[in-house]
């Protein structure tokens, strides 16, 4: 069995100099919606269904994982539709902004959806040994500039991190998403490489071309469906990830945020503010 390293308690994480795959990304869509959220605080607006109905799905898997590691069994498949019918639940009542849908949706349509895929995961997902679930991480990053270290840790939380036969380590991410990922966007997703420099700077993975990353998509299509994709990066993706974190934390640093108005705005918590 993997013997994890010391990492950064997750209730520590926001006591600290950090960024996170969330932020960079965030950043890149639009810095504006960055400034609002990370650095102005500015209150959100509205929260649109579908974060509520992603934490509840990612709760529900957490539990299975959790239950699997913990007790060497499967959970039934009523308690897990159990575990996400009241996150998703309690999520809607306790949410005090305005809470907004896609055309189409409705709370008891999502809460069916929700409860097809559970039951499309509980069947088709066979897992190997699971080293451990919500597995937080900080690791460091070179400065570019001024040598050493950056000021600030790399953060984040591993969703599932499992083991083979043979010893060899993945990262388990569960995605909802409402069309299948494409070649492309695999071939440059941003958490993807996040997750593989985090895995090579803590051992889970001796070499870049071991840092394998498994993304489990359950669409929410007209038939849903899983669709599992597998990734790997190298040395020399992450030298890109190394040169666009030192390049945005420069950025912030110098406080350049701007609007940039798209199909990003759609349900963006802080449209209105932006927008006037």
């Amino acid at each position: 069995m993997l013997e994890l390293i010391k990492t950064t308690p997750r209730g520590d994480m926001d006591v600290e100099l950090h960024i996170s795959y969330s932020q960079l990304n965030t950043f890149l869509t639009c810095s504006f919606k960055y400034a609002h959220r990370y650095v102005w605080g500015t209150k959100p607006e509205t929260k649109p269904m579908a974060l509520v109905f992603g934490r509840a799905i990612h709760r529900a898997v957490e539990e299975y994982y959790l239950h699997l590691k913990q007790h060497g069994t499967v959970m039934p498949l009523e308690q897990m539709v159990a575990v996400f019918d009241d996150t998703f639940k309690a999520e809607h009542d306790l949410t005090e902004e305005e809470l907004t849908f896609k055309k189409g949706e409705s709370y008891a349509s999502l809460r069916d959806k929700g409860i097809e895929l559970v039951m499309i995961f509980y069947d088709y997902i066979h897992p190997q040994t699971i080293v451990d679930v919500e597995y937080p991480f900080g690791v460091s990053v070179p400065d570019l500039v001024g040598g050493g270290w950056l000021p600030i840790r790399l953060v984040g939380v591993f969703d599932l991190i499992e083991s083979d036969a043979a010893g060899n380590n993945l990262v388990g991410e569960l995605k909802t998403s409402a069309q299948k990922y494409s070649n492309q966007h695999l071939d440059f997703d941003l958490q993807a490489t996040v997750y593989s420099y985090a895995m090579t700077q803590m051992k889970l993975a001796l070499k870049p071309q071991s840092c394998l990353v498994r993304y489990d998509v359950l669409l929410k299509t007209k038939k849903p469906s899983l669709e599992r994709y597998f990734v790997t990066r190298n040395e020399a993706d992450h030298r890109r990830m190394i040169h666009l974190v030192n390049e945005v934390l420069r950025a912030i640093n110098q406080r350049i945020f701007y609007r940039n108005t798209g199909w990003q705005c759609g349900d963006c918590q802080y449209k209105k503010t932006c927008l006037s």
